[in-house]
């Protein structure tokens, strides 16, 4: 029987299920909702070919085409655009070049049911479904399957993942395709599925039916994004939110953030080493008066790595569709040492257990309660950001965590 990762390991990334050609793994969630290969013993024929796609038994070979890294600040033009995004929208301008090159572009998308999953979108139309992160494990499904199909089409190809999920597609294709472009992004930690589902329950018993959460909303500004619920699609384009808190009082952000749904493979992540394998990585910049004072408007900007060659040519095409500006990798945030999430000092299984058994008003009331000290974190952000001194309180804050 073949070996895989334990658990402490397995990030998820579904590249041994993608691979099997007997049917034989299929992901599965385990009692704390994260996804994990289970084996049909009758269906194995025991080719290795699963042990050999796994990232987290060996690192995929480094891309033939790797460059010098270098790093730069950038914006979307379209301020539409910019605001949808997590940052500054610099995804929708490599995605909408892949397009205009007859591509398909991957990504994940927060479904109808509440559930986050990797889909293929062939118009620009639907890009917006990729716009803003979701802070929450995607499902891979098959699109690693597809992505080599259209691959050895001779289509362009551009996939979007967490960095665990890019190392995983790289295994899995087991060569670098020319027409493939890569695109991670800086990751905190994966939460998990099964909490986020009890929060969509928690938090529509308090605010209504909620179809679509915003998990980085800018309708404050980018400084003081808030995760915003929504009714449905049309509410969300129209900015009418059934519930809007920032990371301070919100109950799933303060899980998240404290690490009490991280997958543990996260503790000790071992794919956002620099160089990456990929071919471009996203990520926020709070701050870009030491850059460029000109592009610090508090509507979102991305800090872009380029690791190889393709992704130095993708960025050359995009010029005409984005502002940026270049500064010294050395000076960037790439090249810091990623520091894992730490794991809080808490009853894990406890934890899982309540999740399952308990009402979810009296689990959030137990692990993220609404406690005085939290309303008057709630109160002072806001209060803060309604007198304008939140964007200079932030940039204050990152000057020192960043000197």
């Amino acid at each position: 029987m073949p070996t895989l990762a334990s658990k402490d390991l397995c990030c998820g990334c579904s590249a041994c299920a993608n691979t099997c050609k007997s049917d034989a793994i299929k992901m599965v969630a385990d009692d704390t909702g994260f996804l994990f290969p289970l084996i049909d013993t009758e269906k194995c024929v025991e080719c290795g070919l699963c042990e050999y796609s796994c990232p987290a038994l060996e690192k995929p070979l480094s891309s033939k085409d790797a460059v010098d890294p270098s790093s730069c600040i950038v914006q979307h033009k379209d301020d539409i655009i910019r605001y949808q995004s997590t940052s500054g929208g610099a995804f929708t301008a490599i995605a909408e070049f892949v397009i205009s090159e007859g591509g398909v572009v991957f990504g994940a998308n927060l479904e109808d049911d509440v559930v986050v999953r990797h889909i293929a979108v062939e118009n620009v139309q639907d890009l917006e479904k990729f716009r803003n992160s979701k802070y929450v494990q995607s499902e891979i499904g098959d699109t690693f399957l597809q992505a080599k199909k259209y691959l050895t089409e001779g289509r362009k190809v551009c996939f979007s993942g967490t960095p665990c999920q890019i190392n995983g597609l790289k295994k899995f294709l087991k060569k670098d395709y020319p027409n493939l472009l890569t695109v991670d992004f800086a990751c905190k930690a994966i939460p998990s599925p099964l909490i986020f589902k009890k929060y969509i329950e928690f938090r529509s018993k308090k605010s209504g039916d909620i179809k679509r959460v915003v998990f980085r909303d800018k309708k404050r500004g980018f400084s003081f994004c808030t995760l915003a619920c929504y009714k449905d699609w049309q509410q969300q384009k129209k900015g009418k939110s059934l519930y809007r808190r920032g990371s301070e009082s919100d109950e799933w952000l303060r899980l998240f953030l404290r690490g009490y749904s991280t997958r543990l493979s996260c503790t000790s992540c071992n794919y956002q080493d620099c160089p990456r394998v990929s071919d471009i990585s996203l990520g926020d910049i709070w701050d870009t008066t030491k850059i460029t004072p000109k592009m610090n408007d508090n509507k979102g900007t991305t800090t872009v790595a380029i690791w190889t060659e393709k992704g130095k040519v993708c960025l050359d095409s995009i010029r005409e569709k984005i502002r940026f500006y270049y500064y010294p990798f050395e000076t960037s945030t790439w090249v810091k040492p990623r520091k894992n999430i730490k794991i809080p000092n808490y009853n894990r299984a406890q934890f899982y257990e309540d999740a399952k058994k308990l009402p979810v008003e009296k689990f959030f009331a137990k692990y993220a309660p609404n406690s005085l000290k939290v309303k008057i974190k709630q109160f002072s952000r806001v209060l803060i950001w309604k007198i304008h001194l939140h964007n200079i309180i932030r940039q204050c804050k990152h000057f020192i965590i960043h000197r």
